[in-house]
């Protein structure tokens, strides 16, 4: 197995019986922010220009500007 793929991925998501729900194309510089709700998986392309930040690392940045204060 090559230790640095090249080229575009396929990514499926399938759910605990092994039924696909969610399959796309992923290209090596590809973002993809993946969620699930009401039983739905959800995927969502970022932008190179998109900027995503989780609700965690959110909370520990606004800790840290408070403390500085």
């Amino acid at each position: 197995m090559d230790s640095a793929p090249t080229g575009d991925f396929r990514a499926t998501i399938t759910d605990a019986s092994g039924r696909e729900i969610l399959s796309f194309e992923l290209a090596a510089s590809d973002r993809f922010i993946l969620s699930s709700s009401d039983g739905k998986v959800l995927s969502r392309k970022l932008n190179k220009d998109d900027h995503y930040w989780s609700r965690t690392t959110l909370l520990e940045v606004v800790r840290e500007m408070t403390a500085k204060n």
